[in-house]
C-alpha cells in the first residue's frame, strides 16, 4: 500500500460487487481526477449545458441534510438485453409520492421519461426533476405564469414547472420551486458552489446509471453509491467525503476485504471502485425505507420453468431486492417458502390439471404479490 498523499489499496478477497452497498445508506462514516482540487462544473461559464442534473438543479437552500437519488432510464433501455429481467422490472419509471401522477400526466407514456432525479431531506426526499418529452398543456397550464421556458402551476399540494423537455416538482415541505429553477435555469445559488465537499462527492458520481447518496453541512460529510451500466461490464463506485481527513481511514478498513476493489484516499475524499459482469447486476432501492411515510412495497425477482413431460413447474428466486421471504402457493394446495436468491421450489401436477401459482414477497410486515404463473397440463 502506498502511503502518499493519494493512497491506493487493491483488495483481492471478499464478497463481490454485484450487491455491494445495498442497505448501507445510513450515517456518514470516472477516471480518477489527478488534481488535488476538482474544478467546479460551472467554472467554464456554462450554467446548464454540461452540468449533470445533480450539479445543475440542487439549490443551496433547503434541508441541511440532503438525500439524493438518480436513475438514467435511457441507459436502462440501451442495455436491456444485458441486464437480468428482474432488474428491468424493478427499476421504477415514475417518481414516488405525489410527483408520480404529475409526471405521468405530462409524459406521453412512461417511455417518454429519460431520467429521474430525486432530492430532499429525510422524510421528504420529494423534490423531483425528470427529463424526457413532456406536454405542458396536459397539465392544463394557461401560460399565465412562466420562468424562462418553463410554465409553472400549483397542483395537488405541489408546485410544478414544466417545459417540453423537463418537469420539476416541489412538495410543500421540499426545497422552494423558485430556488430550484434559479439553480437550474440561471446557474446561481447551487449547492455544489456553496460546498466544496459536496462538489467533490457529486463530481465522482457523474455519468453513472444509478446513484444514491446523502450529505450534511457546508463543509461536512457525505457518502454516495453509484453503478455505471455498460453492455458487458458494470462499474461500481462508493464515495465518502469527510469534514476530518483522518475519518477517511475508516472507509479503507471497512472495504479492505471486498473483492477486487481499488480504494483511493485523497485527504478527506475516499473512493472505492470495482467492476463485475452486467448480467450479475441487481437493483436495490436504497431509499426504500427513507423519504416516505408509506411502507415500502416488498419486491423480488422470480422465474417459472414448466416441464410438460414431468408435469412440474420450477419457481426460482432470482433476485432478493426487498423481501425477507417468498411464499409460494397454487390452486391445488401446494405451498412453499424461499428465503435466499438461488433457491428453487418445484410443484408437481396430475394430467389435466390447470390453475395459477402465486408468489408473495414479505418484507417488514408488508406483503405484495410479485409474480403469478398460469399452468395447464
Amino acid at each position: 500500500m502506498e502511503r502518499t498523499h493519494r493512497r491506493k489499496l487493491l483488495a483481492t478477497t471478499g464478497t463481490g460487487l454485484a450487491a455491494l452497498g445495498a442497505g448501507c445508506l445510513s450515517g456518514f462514516g470516472d477516471e480518477d481526477d489527478e488534481s488535488d482540487d476538482a474544478e467546479s462544473p460551472t467554472e467554464d461559464g456554462d450554467s446548464t449545458g454540461t452540468a449533470t442534473p445533480l450539479e445543475r438543479w440542487v439549490p443551496t437552500s433547503g434541508s441541511e441534510e440532503l438525500l439524493f437519488h438518480y436513475r438514467d432510464l435511457t441507459a436502462l433501455e440501451t442495455y436491456e438485453d444485458a441486464l437480468q429481467p428482474s432488474v428491468i422490472e424493478a427499476v421504477p419509471t415514475l417518481p414516488d409520492g405525489d410527483s408520480a401522477a404529475v409526471v405521468e400526466d405530462a409524459a406521453d407514456g412512461t417511455n417518454a421519461i429519460d431520467s429521474v432525479l430525486r432530492f430532499g431531506s429525510e422524510g421528504v426526499v420529494g423534490n423531483v426533476v425528470a427529463s424526457g418529452s413532456f406536454d405542458p398543456d396536459a397539465l392544463e397550464t394557461d401560460g399565465s405564469s412562466s420562468v424562462g421556458e418553463f410554465e409553472t402551476l400549483e397542483r395537488d399540494d405541489v408546485s410544478v414547472a414544466v417545459s417540453e423537455e423537463t418537469i420539476v416538482v416541489s412538495p410543500a415541505d421540499g426545497a422552494d420551486l423558485e430556488a430550484i429553477l434559479a439553480a437550474g435555469i440561471e446557474g446561481g445559488d447551487r449547492r455544489i458552489e456553496a460546498s466544496g465537499n459536496f462538489a467533490s462527492l457529486v463530481d465522482r458520481v457523474a455519468d453513472t446509471t444509478f446513484f444514491w447518496g446523502q450529505y450534511a453541512g457546508t463543509e461536512g460529510a457525505g457518502r454516495a453509491f453509484s453503478w455505471a451500466v455498460d453492455s458487458e461490464t458494470t462499474t461500481y463506485r462508493e464515495v465518502g467525503v469527510y469534514a476530518d481527513a483522518e475519518a477517511a481511514d475508516g472507509f479503507e478498513s471497512r472495504l479492505a476485504t471486498e473483492d477486487d476493489v481499488t480504494i483511493e484516499i485523497d485527504d478527506d475524499v475516499a473512493v472505492a471502485t470495482g467492476s463485475f459482469p452486467t448480467e450479475k447486476y441487481e437493483y436495490f432501492d436504497m431509499f426504500a425505507e427513507r423519504g416516505s411515510s408509506r411502507p415500502a412495497t416488498p419486491r423480488a425477482g422470480v422465474t417459472f420453468d414448466p416441464d410438460y413431460a414431468d408435469r412440474t413447474v420450477t419457481v426460482t428466486y432470482t433476485s432478493k431486492e426487498r423481501a425477507e421471504r417468498l411464499e409460494i402457493s397454487d390452486d391445488h394446495g401446494n405451498s412453499g417458502e424461499m428465503t435466499a436468491a438461488g433457491e428453487t421450489t418445484v410443484f408437481e401436477y396430475e394430467s389435466g390439471v390447470s390453475g395459477e401459482i402465486t408468489v408473495v414477497a414479505v418484507w417488514d410486515g408488508e406483503e405484495a404479490v410479485v409474480a403469478t404463473y398460469s399452468y395447464s397440463f
